[in-house]
């Protein structure tokens, strides 16, 4: 009886798999996008909001029920017409996209549209754009190698004005944080790390000029540095990442007092 009542488990189970492969592949089929699944917006500023609209079209015969539309970012919102289409009817995904801050170049971002009951998405749907910048920076991240608690440590970017026009550099914002071990707590703590100056912070750029810009920061803890350095200029914003490893300072065990040891002098001993 038992085994009887297993095959009969097994049989339903299988018939109500295969249910759901056919139901999927035939809503595959019927339920479509009319057009094509990746758009274009062309170039864009960094504050522009962009908007496109994707219609799907129901040539099933039976109801279809859009559960969620989700964004691969926070950038990209959707907006849905009907979540429950009947057939022959449609809806519309109204698709918007604000660049992050600091966006710059080709960037590309989806969304996945999934069906009631259906395990996997229905349809990908990409938009991509050039978030144009008048502001140029390079490299776009400063790297602190060496780094010591209580040693100075600089890094340098270039900065270029790309457009026709004259741009003043107005304003330069550091948020940059260590991420250092306490004794007696399992996790590591984040203490914000001041930078001693940043140079040059106020000046003009003609077209086509270029200026180098140098930040200076004394560690005051051991760890890992992360974070951020923004520069405005007219509107828009340049970002450059900040990151590295903060040692202990390195002592010479053979002084009688101790002291902090320079690295470049004791390399080649």
């Amino acid at each position: 009886m038992r085994t009887a009542t297993f095959c009969i488990a097994l049989t339903l189970l299988y018939f109500s798999l295969n249910a759901t492969a056919f139901a999927q592949s035939g809503t595959d089929q019927c339920f479509v996008l009319d057009g094509t699944s990746d758009f274009y917006f062309g170039e864009i500023d960094q504050h522009d909001t962009v908007e496109h609209t994707f219609v799907f079209k129901n040539n099933c015969t039976q109801t279809v029920e859009i559960e969620q539309a989700r964004a691969s970012c926070g950038c990209t919102a959707a907006v849905l017409s009907d979540k429950v289409i009947p057939p022959g009817g449609e809806a519309k995904i109204a698709v918007k996209f604000t660049p992050p801050r600091g966006t710059r170049g080709r960037t590309t971002k989806t969304l996945s549209v999934h069906l009631k009951d259906e395990q996997r998405p229905h349809t990908v749907i990409r938009i991509s754009a050039t978030v144009k910048t008048d502001l140029d920076v390079q490299p776009t991240y400063i790297q602190l190698t060496g780094a010591e608690v209580g040693k100075e440590i600089k890094g340098s970017v270039t900065v270029t004005n790309v457009s026709g026009k004259n741009l003043m550099v107005s304003g330069i914002t550091t948020s940059l944080l260590t991420y250092t071990n306490v004794p007696g707590e399992s996790n590591s703590q984040a203490i914000p790390l001041a930078v001693g100056s940043v140079e040059p912070s106020n000046f003009e750029l003609k077209p086509d000029e270029s200026r180098e810009i140098t930040v200076r920061l004394t560690p005051t803890h051991a760890g890992q540095i992360n974070g951020m350095i923004r520069i405005m200029a007219n509107g828009n914003e340049g970002m450059i990442q900040v990151f590295g490893v903060v040692r202990e300072p390195m002592v010479d065990m053979q002084g009688s007092g101790g002291h902090i040891l320079d690295p470049d002098k004791h390399k080649h001993h």
